[in-house]
């Protein structure tokens, strides 16, 4: 009788754990950095979706120069990076032991070669910005009228560097979020940040695409 109750209660819970998500987040942001001169593409806007830790997507905006339009798709552990000027792509799968889709807002370099505060930096992520700050002990404070918005202000150090997030309305927001660090400020303007329905479409293999298989 008790392992049936254990097998029952094991089934529940792979049951459980298999439903996907209700509601996903998305945001919308421009870069405004020395880096991001107006008009160029990094200045362009992209938009970012993310469900827990599971599901990730990324739409950058055109860029007919290059002849790239890019989309990344996360469905842990598979992933898609696709063109969709060209109807190709590539797909992979995270080799774990974790399973964990990540997108940082600082996303500087790659995780293996960076410095531990560039590595920390980078665990600010779209759609865990409020965890993030919470995490460094931050409070929040009046911060300056941006936007015409009046904003509330969490700030945090990272060994050298100097991060804070502003914040609006009700339900709070992000407005913005801003590093200082070696002389040089980055800032990420939000044209958008709410939940909305998860749509499992969106993380799923791409469709009327080629796809190529990454060799292990």
């Amino acid at each position: 009788m008790k392992n049936l109750i254990f097998l029952v209660s094991l089934l529940c819970g792979i049951s459980t754990a298999e439903q996907p998500p209700k509601v996903m987040t998305k945001v919308e942001v421009v870069l405004q950095s020395p880096d991001a001169p107006a008009g160029s593409f990094a200045a362009k806007p992209k938009v970012f979706y993310r469900a827990g830790n599971r599901y990730c997507r990324i739409e950058e905006a055109p860029d007919p120069e290059q002849g790239i339009h890019s989309v990344m798709i996360v469905n842990e552990p598979d992933y898609w990076t696709v063109n969709l000027f060209t109807k190709t792509g590539r797909h992979s799968v995270d080799p774990g032991p974790t399973f964990n889709c990540h997108l940082p807002i600082l996303a500087y370099g790659s995780p293996q070669s960076l410095d531990d505060e560039t590595k920390e930096i980078r665990q600010l992520e779209f759609g865990q910005e409020f965890e993030f700050f919470k995490n460094k002990g931050a409070t929040a404070e009046k911060g300056p009228v941006l936007q015409t918005k009046e904003t509330t202000v969490y700030r945090a150090k990272v060994g050298t560097a100097a991060l804070a997030l502003f914040t609006y309305g009700t339900p709070e927001r992000p407005l913005a979020v801003a590093l200082q660090r070696e002389g040089k400020s980055d800032l990420f303007w939000y044209s958008g940040y709410g939940q909305v329905d998860f749509d499992p479409k969106l993380f799923a293999k791409p469709e009327n695409v080629k796809i190529e298989d990454s060799k292990p």
